[in-house]
């Protein structure tokens, strides 16, 4: 049966070198320049079927767009790649690495990694940039291995690689952390017009990583991503704007940039721009709206997302009160560590609003706020103590709170210790 296939595709092949497949003419075509071209063609073939790697390589291009006369062939074009890959042709190769990444055959996955190991092995970039992928996103990560890869392929200007190179730089990961190599890295791959670039790069003016500490110049390369559609730095944009960062306080362009990135559905942009409705936020009040952010910003489980929207819920503002939704809403952001709606938790338990008073809940959520040392969780706590309010009484265990709380900058804490001294 194989014999059978092979001879007829060479007796195709004869038929192809004896008449090549043109393809119509385009406008603007010189007629000679097909000929050129069909020449071209039959001249790599004749090459090709002698074993020169670059004419399969040539022929394989040739099918897979349709060019030089032939008609585009995607089967064809795989057979000249395998050919010329077979032969050592690094670009081959990962066109053939190509061609099995996208296959859903059994042996596909497998034979994609040979492929893509021999292609960057034969320093193709992207080939090289995939083999630090598989080595960095493994069950037990290669990462000296990985940066390796990246490095070859970032040296050959591949702005993926570069980009990856330079996280693992910053992080130490895989090799000595080094922030200013990582920032040269980085601004290569900003240069190629990678939005990833321009935000880390803005964190690292932010922070003084690598650079000398510049908002003016991180708002610039937040702003060089945030144009480029990139979520996080419209949001980091939204916040210069709103704090005057690198940048002249301007309540517009905040709400603007948060908004863009809002309605990407990042939830943390949602909460934002909700905030910057409320009266302490950014111009004039408008509560519908913020109410509207903060629902959505909900939605997604997002804890002061979810705080927020309970407070609305709450108290109706910019929207009918629900209490029993509230609720459920401060103990789902509580639920995530959030200390604001733990404290609230705690403080509702204890005076009975909007739930049947608890102390042993009470005491639960003051417990877990102060045990992040939050200082409204530790003067709850404490008062929890003096009173004896689901725990034993214990006068030291509140002082010992209370002067937790006051040393925090808690003014209730330090009227208690105040007096409890007299």
């Amino acid at each position: 049966m194989r014999q059978i296939f092979r001879m007829g595709l060479a007796a195709l092949f004869m038929v192809m070198l004896a008449v090549p497949k043109l393809t119509a003419q385009k406008p603007g075509t010189d007629i000679h320049e097909q000929d050129e071209k069909a020449e071209t063609v039959e001249k790599n073939m004749w090459q090709a079927k002698n074993g020169d790697a670059q004419a399969q390589f040539i022929l394989g291009r040739c099918y897979a767009n349709g060019e030089g006369g032939v008609a585009c062939d995607s089967l064809e074009a795989f057979r000249w790649f395998l050919m010329a890959a077979e032969n050592g042709h690094g670009e081959a190769a990962w066109e053939v690495a190509q061609h099995y990444r996208g296959g859903m055959a059994p042996m596909a996955p497998v034979l994609a990694a040979e492929w893509v190991e021999k292609a960057a092995e034969k320093g193709r970039a992207e080939a090289q940039y995939v083999m630090g992928e598989s080595l960095a996103m493994t069950d037990s990560p290669r990462m000296e291995e990985a940066a390796a890869w990246y490095l070859k392929a970032a040296e050959q200007n591949l702005p993926e690689a570069q980009y990856q190179l330079a996280l693992l730089l910053l992080e130490g990961s895989g090799v000595e952390r080094n922030d200013t190599l990582a920032v040269a890295w980085l601004n290569k791959a900003a240069q190629a017009g990678m939005a990833d670039a321009f935000y880390r790069l803005g964190e690292c003016h932010t922070d003084g990583r690598g650079v000398r500490r510049n908002l003016k110049e991180a708002a610039k390369c937040f702003r060089q991503a945030a144009e480029k559609g990139h979520a996080e730095a419209q949001l980091e944009l939204a916040t210069c704007y709103l704090h005057g960062k690198g940048v002249k306080t301007n309540c517009n362009e905040a709400k603007k940039w948060a908004r863009e990135a809002a309605r990407k559905g990042n939830a943390e942009a949602q909460n934002f721009l909700g905030v910057c409705y409320t009266s302490g936020g950014c111009g004039r009040a408008n509560m519908k709206e913020a109410q509207k952010w903060f629902a959505l910003a909900a939605e997604q489980k997002h804890p002061k997302g979810m705080y927020n929207e309970a407070t609305c819920l709450l108290s109706g503002l910019g929207v009918k009160t629900n209490v029993k939704k509230a609720m459920a809403l401060f103990e789902g952001a509580a639920q995530q560590g959030n200390v604001e709606a733990q404290n609230k938790l705690a403080a509702c338990y204890l005076l009975g609003e909007g739930v049947e008073r608890d102390y042993d809940e009470a005491v639960k959520w003051a417990r877990l706020s102060a045990d992040q040392g939050d200082p409204d969780g530790l003067y709850m706590l404490a008062s929890c103590y003096l009173g004896g309010y689901g725990v034993k009484k214990g006068v030291l265990n509140a002082i010992q709170l209370f002067k937790e709380a006051a040393e925090k900058g808690h003014l209730g804490a330090k009227e208690a210790l105040k007096e409890l001294e007299q």
